[in-house]
C-alpha cells in the first residue's frame, strides 16, 4: 500500500506542468528571488494575461467549429441533420403515470 501511495504521489500531474510562461514572465520583469516583493503582481498580470490569451484562442477555435457544424450543438447528435431521426420527446421532462 505504501508503494502504490508513492507512485501515485510521483505520478501527479503536478509534475507534468508546462512553466514557460512562468519563467517568461520572471525573466520580463528581472523576478531576483523571494525578496524581491515589487515585482510579484506584476509577474502575476503576465502570467494570467498570457494563459487567458491561450484559453480565448482555445474557445475562439472550438466556436468557429460549432458554427460550422451545428450539429454539434446537442448531446448525441453528432451527426449532420438527416442522417439521425431526432426523438421528439427529446429534451422534454419525462412524465410518470401510475397505471
Amino acid at each position: 500500500m505504501r508503494y502504490f501511495l508513492l507512485i501515485l504521489f510521483l505520478t501527479t500531474p503536478a509534475f507534468a506542468v508546462d512553466n514557460s510562461i512562468i519563467k517568461k514572465c520572471q525573466v520580463e520583469y528581472n523576478y531576483n528571488g523571494l525578496n524581491d516583493t515589487k515585482t510579484w503582481s506584476d509577474i502575476a498580470t503576465c502570467i494570467v494575461t498570457a494563459k487567458n490569451k491561450i484559453k480565448f484562442a482555445e474557445e475562439d477555435r472550438l466556436w468557429e467549429l460549432v458554427k460550422a457544424n451545428p450539429h454539434y450543438r446537442y448531446p448525441g447528435i453528432a451527426l449532420p441533420a438527416g442522417q439521425q431521426k431526432i426523438d421528439p420527446s427529446w429534451g422534454l421532462g419525462k412524465s410518470w403515470r401510475v397505471k
